[in-house]
């Protein structure tokens, strides 16, 4: 009995059929082995045009582990299904065959696991395994060091320029452009920007740029923006590289060549310490190239009509030297306790005044905002009395004082931002005379100053990065020449701000910050086809269009009046656009036959309309506003469609901003 049963066991077990063994399963490589393996296969590859290819792969891979692994819970499955009254032989030979399934389940779901890490990881892999090197061949090359190559090439690997000539070999590992017909530059540098920090908790106009201190003050006021009293004041304590991210404002200005800007806090009199930043990266560390760079010192807080302390040119300037008297007095009371110690109380520390700490010993430069020729020489006065290192930002009308300024070999940051004619004029007798003698005497100061030999670069104030490099081209055919242009917009900026061993040439050892240009970067047909920004190439993005504005960029004729006069009567909201946010701003309007009046109104009270006219539907309006006891002219002009209006608020030389605004029924 005993032997017929072992008899018919042995028959049922020869009868159970295994599962076939597979070469896949008769690997000798363990789980986590296979799981490498997998990664390696499935991992992303680069091609030569710089992309991955691996997409297709990878599902491919997935699906074929996820039906091994339904193959073989299936045959498990099946085999304890035949197990089903077998004696207890015959079970633990299906418990062999159990445990032979779970190892292969187990090897092919560690497959699978490396599989799935590929594709849960797969935007870091693909950076992992971009090109470490490239070669942009036989293009002509302006290395911005005094010298142009007709036809050479440049080579850089892990972000830095590694070799620049006519005859260079190429590694075989780089990845290689054609350069033919092309030309390459050092990359842009914008010289005074808020690129990459977010608006103040109450928006306001940037204080530098075209429009300077009071560019900010003026279009606070006109929208209502009112600041705190201690963000009036400022802290210059407050790092820009402490705040700075990457965002999508840095895609505008890389599409134009700009791969570096000194990024600073716009906020109060004290705005505080600018960083030098490359415009690509995935944080801080990855962004800031230098820091602190300067301390920013601006004659306006930015507050409205008046409110709020100091609410006068003469006590911000009162409370700027009162600043660094107080800076002086704590670094005394500092060195007296260093010296004594015993039987001395110890000072109280103060942040603000231990930031301004470096700029009064000479070690930090002081970038002072002012665009007219007396805020000029107010800081210039400020700089002489507390030996500082003075840095001139916006200087619209520094070409007014230049010889001052090479005598004294102060750089200026210009702004480009230079006035604009109103939406509504359509011709000059419709201009002051001041008016007219700005708009043609600014797009000149570029040139007085180069003429002078002051070192200056060039910030893009409030412009879309399109019309700063079209306003570049202006200064250009103004007098500029284009070596100094490109001087300004590279390795001046460079040195200003102490990074001259990093950027703003071609040359070996240097971050490869490049701009690949389908030929002279500042002709106005000229496209630019590559940008690297520390080695790495950017994807360009098309900007977005301008909003319809009936000047155009640097005075252009606005489109006639179209149909008979609209009646632009009653409460009309405005959002003010500005590079910190939007701004807003309340305008009642009366109209009495051809005239036009009503108050341009704030939190801080009303201003009113001093003159206005509606033709068409093409409106003007001016008004004066008060600022640190300087009057100053807002000009407001636009196209009313239905309940909607769109155009310019115009401050003079203080720059302009595009509104829009909607009139409730």
């Amino acid at each position: 009995m005993i032997g017929q049963r072992n008899h018919r066991n042995s028959v049922g077990i020869s009868a159970i059929a295994r599962p076939p063994v597979t070469a896949r399963t008769q690997s000798p490589l363990g789980p986590l082995q296979q799981a490498g393996l997998c990664y390696r296969l499935c991992a992303p590859q680069w091609t030569p045009h710089g992309r991955t290819r691996s997409h297709g792969r990878l599902s491919i891979r997935l699906l074929r582990l996820m039906l091994n692994i339904l193959q073989e819970a299936t045959a498990m499955a099946e085999t304890f299904r035949a197990s089903r009254g077998r004696s207890f032989v015959g079970r633990c030979a299906t418990l062999e065959d159990v445990s032979a399934s779970i190892k292969r389940i187990s090897v092919v779901f560690a497959m699978l696991s490396g599989a799935l890490l590929i594709a849960f990881t797969y935007p870091s892999v693909a950076r992992l395994d971009a090109p470490d090197a490239f070669a942009i061949k036989d293009a002509q090359i302006v290395t911005g060091a005094g010298k142009t190559i007709a036809k050479g090439t440049v080579v850089f690997r892990k972000g830095l320029i590694t070799d620049v000539g006519e005859s260079v070999k190429i590694p075989a590992d780089a990845r290689v452009i054609d350069g033919a017909g092309m030309t390459v530059y050092p990359g842009l540098i914008d010289g005074y920007t808020n690129l990459g920090l977010a608006a103040p908790a109450q928006a306001q106009a940037p204080a530098g740029g075209g429009g300077g201190g009071r560019q900010a003050a003026v279009a606070a006021a006109a929208a209502g923006g009112q600041p705190s009293p201690e963000a009036r004041l400022g802290d210059p304590s407050l790092a820009a590289a402490d705040q700075v991210k990457p965002g999508t404002s840095f895609e505008d200005p890389r599409s134009v060549g700009v791969t570096a800007a000194l990024s600073s806090p716009r906020q109060g009199i004290f705005a505080g310490q600018s960083a030098l930043i490359n415009l690509a990266g995935e944080d801080a560390s990855k962004l800031v190239l230098r820091s602190p760079v300067a301390l920013t010192v601006q004659f306006s807080a930015g507050g409205g009509f008046g409110g709020g302390y100091p609410s006068s040119l003469m006590g911000t300037v009162a409370y700027i030297r009162q600043s660094f008297y107080d800076a002086l007095h704590y670094r005394d009371e500092i060195e007296r306790y260093n010296r004594i110690k015993r039987g001395v109380n110890r000072p109280e520390h103060d942040r603000r005044l231990a930031a301004l700490q470096p700029a009064i010993k000479g070690e930090l430069p002081v970038l002072f905002v002012a665009n007219s020729d007396g805020d000029i020489r107010r800081a210039l006065m400020i700089a002489d009395e507390f030996k500082l290192k003075p840095i001139i930002a916006g200087a619209m009308y520094g070409y007014r004082v230049a010889d001052i300024l090479k005598a004294r070999s102060v750089p200026v940051i210009l702004s480009l931002d230079f006035p604009k004619r109103a939406a509504d004029q359509t011709d000059d007798e419709d201009e002051t005379l001041r008016e007219l003698r700005q708009r043609a005497e600014t797009p000149k100061g570029a040139a007085r100053l180069a003429q002078a030999g002051v070192k200056f670069a060039f910030s893009s104030g409030s412009l879309r990065p399109q019309d700063f490099i079209a306003n570049v081209q202006k200064a250009v055919e103004n007098g500029l020449s284009k070596d100094e242009a490109l001087r300004a917009l590279t390795i001046n900026a460079a040195e200003m701000f102490g990074a001259a061993d990093q950027i703003g040439t071609i040359e070996v050892g240097k971050i490869a910050n490049l701009v690949i240009a389908s030929g002279d970067l500042l002709a106005k047909d000229t496209k630019v086809r590559h940008v690297f920004i520390d080695g790495s190439q950017i994807e360009l993005k098309k900007p977005e269009a301008p909003p319809a504005r009936g000047g155009g960029m640097g005075g252009g004729r606005p489109g006639p009046p179209s149909g008979p006069a609209v009646d632009p009567s009653g409460a009309w909201s405005l959002v003010v656009q500005s590079p910190q946010g939007e701004i807003t701003a309340q305008l009642t309007l009366t109209k009495d036959g051809d005239q036009i009046g009503g108050t341009l109104g704030t939190p801080m009270g009303n201003v009113a309309i001093k003159s206005g006219r509606v033709t068409g539907n093409q409106i003007r309006l001016t008004a004066t506003v008060d600022m640190g006891g300087q009057s100053i002219d807002a000009i407001i002009s636009g196209t009313i469609e239905g309940d909607s209006m769109r155009g310019t608020m115009v401050m003079g030389a203080m720059g302009s901003f595009d509104f829009t605004g909607t009139r409730p029924r």
